[in-house]
């Protein structure tokens, strides 16, 4: 099959949107991944519609961007980890009955690891991105991956977009 659907999975960020009142996951998280994500979704709406993201948050285990939640102040830990993992199992399998033509994992170090062994759940007809380096770095692949089909599409295929 060939589908347009892509699939992001993102790691919550320390610095949160300080509402009281529950509000959207992807409107919580204020950390540049999240920035970089926004701008993405307002400038390319068409090309956003084709994109799912899934946020992985110490609090909430493995959430859609539209879950509303709460302001907390929450790390992933090893305690955290054993506490999550069926719940981030049973949602990433969820996910995937999706076709997705490609995934990109952009996520810290701990929180990675949580999917090391889910990530053979990812059909191997699918495209899989996994962002590493500093968080500048994950940042520039992150805009890398959001707006490839942008500069495919456009025929802008030297890195400014």
């Amino acid at each position: 099959m060939n589908s347009k659907r892509r699939l992001l999975i993102l790691s919550c960020s320390k610095r949160k949107n300080d509402s009281n009142k529950p509000i959207p996951a992807i409107e919580r998280y204020n950390g540049p991944l999240f920035l970089v994500l926004r701008r993405f979704v307002r400038n390319c709406p068409l090309q956003a519609r084709f994109l799912d993201v899934y946020i992985l948050s110490a609090t909430y285990g493995l959430i859609p961007s539209d879950f509303p939640t709460a302001l907390y102040d929450r790390r992933l830990n090893i305690q955290r980890i054993i506490e999550l993992q069926s719940q981030v199992s049973f949602a990433f399998s969820e996910v995937l009955r999706v076709n997705y033509a490609s995934v990109c994992f952009v996520l810290g170090k701990t929180y990675l690891g949580m999917f090391e062994s889910l990530r053979p759940l990812v059909p191997p007809h699918t495209e899989t991105k996994i962002a590493f380096g500093s968080i500048g770095k994950k940042q520039a692949q992150l805009k890398e991956w959001l707006w490839l089909e942008q500069r495919i599409k456009t025929g802008v295929t030297d890195g400014h977009y």
